[in-house]
């Protein structure tokens, strides 16, 4: 596994450390829901805004769309091949 390290100013460090604290308690709490329970609240909380919408603008409608390929790249493979085109150890 390669180590990367990033340097962040006092506000990011902040911001990071907030997050990652709001992401351990919620995974304490789904660690002790029952299965069922903890897919009900992934369900209630996953994105729910829709990729595909149309919006008006300057008396354009414009259609937005999105499609997913079954074969496409995952977004962790995409960051790995990235940082390993791009960092040398």
């Amino acid at each position: 596994m390669n180590n990367i390290k990033l340097e962040l100013t006092e506000q990011e460090a902040k911001i990071y450390d907030e997050v990652m604290e709001k992401v351990d308690e919620t995974a304490v709490f789904l660690a002790g829901l029952p299965h069922a329970e903890r897919l009900d609240w992934l369900k209630k909380h996953q994105y729910c805004h829709p990729i595909s919408f149309e919006r008006e603008i300057d008396g354009t409608l414009y259609s937005v769309n999105a499609h997913f390929s079954e074969d496409a790249e995952t977004a962790e493979g995409k960051v790995n091949r990235i940082l390993n085109r791009n960092i040398t150890l």
